[in-house]
């Protein structure tokens, strides 16, 4: 079994890990057509619930962006899920514990991380209770 440290080391193994996701396609009668629903891989569903550490780019879209609630990418937001074309495994919802400033510089955060397979509203990825860690 390994370590809360061992997950929560250094994002870029963070972010490899939670690439091992799937996208599947179910009907949706309610809406009347089919919508994307991820299905996590072993080494991605084994982060959840976990602390982990991961660095990004937070994204300034107005409408997700308020003081304890942002969007996080992997990738610079020329090359994000949004912008740039890059998977929806590369961005997750942070609801943080603080007030935080929006950030053009990568920021590193920790968190308890929740994987979301069932709301189609929300991203695949959550983290919870996030706090910035300063460098």
């Amino acid at each position: 079994m390994m370590s809360h440290l061992s997950w929560s080391q250094t994002s870029p193994s963070v972010w490899k890990t939670l690439s091992d996701v799937e996208i599947e396609n179910r009907y949706d009668a309610s809406v009347g057509y089919e919508i994307s629903y991820p299905v996590f891989g072993n080494r991605a569903q084994a982060l959840d619930g976990r602390q982990i550490t991961v660095k990004g780019y937070m994204i300034p879209f107005e409408a997700y962006l308020k003081p304890k609630y942002f969007i996080l990418s992997a990738l610079p937001i020329a090359a994000c899920f949004f912008c740039g074309g890059a998977g929806p495994e590369t961005v997750m919802e942070v609801f943080s514990q603080n007030n935080l400033e929006l950030s053009s510089e990568v920021v590193e955060l920790r968190g308890t991380l929740e994987l979301n397979a069932d709301n189609p509203d929300r991203m695949m990825y959550i983290l919870h209770n996030a706090e910035l860690i300063e460098n």
